[in-house]
């Protein structure tokens, strides 16, 4: 029964997730400080995160998923289990001002 929850709740996702383990860093919007993190599946709405620091983690961080810096998200933590969370993007609208 449990995998009955297991599989209705992956339905209920915003999106289809892809599995991946892909090195990131969570960036946190207060200090700037850094947290290594690994990317464990994403998909257009959000991500699941293992932090080394999870501890550490705020409720809302920049997610850095490229060495160069370029590629950047920002998310906002909506469960956490141990060193695993999940994201959500937060999606920001520019007004065109």
């Amino acid at each position: 029964m449990a995998a009955d929850r297991r599989s209705s709740a992956k339905d209920r996702r915003g999106g289809r997730r892809q599995d991946l383990r892909y090195s990131a860093r969570i960036e946190r919007l207060a200090d700037g400080a850094e947290i290594p993190c690994t990317l464990v599946d994403v998909s257009q709405t959000g991500a699941r995160l293992m932090a080394r620091e999870p501890e550490g983690v705020p409720d809302e961080f920049l997610l850095r998923l490229a060495v160069g810096r370029q590629a950047q998200r920002r998310c906002a933590v909506v469960w956490r289990d141990g060193a695993s969370m999940g994201v959500r993007f937060i999606v920001e609208v520019d007004d065109g001002f």
